[in-house]
């Protein structure tokens, strides 16, 4: 029995293990979509321990199997839209499984504002390194000590 507390206390821990790093590296988005397969992984693992391991475990294929299918085809499909627009959501760009929805619009705004944070980013960088090499023009002592103090560089040259 101590055996089985065991190995729950190691499954749960790398469960939970994963999930943080699926945050990390993916996004919360991937993580609330993988974390609706547990369900559809344990149903199936009882079947296939109910047909093919012991059949005093697990879950035997009933008639309502169905309904438990399609429920869990319903909970994917809400999950993977209900994050729409954003990364890892289903595009709904007007197609039949998107029930009209058209978030087009949406997306366009999104692709600016990333294309934008990347633009800034790539210019905050270029400036910063500007900053650090300085010209020549900033550290000459050919400048007058008031303009110097000014430029806060009149303490490098005392």
């Amino acid at each position: 029995f101590y055996y089985f507390q065991v190995l729950y206390f190691f499954t749960i821990f790398f469960y939970n293990l994963f999930a943080v790093l699926v945050t990390f590296e993916l996004s919360s988005v991937w993580h609330a979509i993988l974390d609706n397969f547990r369900p559809i992984t344990v149903w199936v693992t009882d079947l296939i321990i109910f047909y093919y391991i012991n059949p005093l475990f697990g879950e035997v294929w009933t008639t309502y199997s169905y309904i438990q299918i399609g429920g869990m085809a319903v909970l994917l499909y809400g999950t993977a839209i209900y994050n729409a627009p954003n990364d890892g959501s289903l595009l709904l760009e007007g197609q039949w499984w998107a029930f009209g929805i058209d978030l087009r619009d949406e997306y366009d705004a999104i692709r600016k504002e990333k294309e934008e944070a990347e633009a800034d980013a790539k210019w905050e960088g270029k400036r910063q390194e500007f900053k650090r090499t300085r010209s020549s023009f900033m550290e000459s002592p050919r400048i007058s000590i008031h303009t110097q103090a000014l430029r806060g560089i009149g303490a490098q040259h005392n």
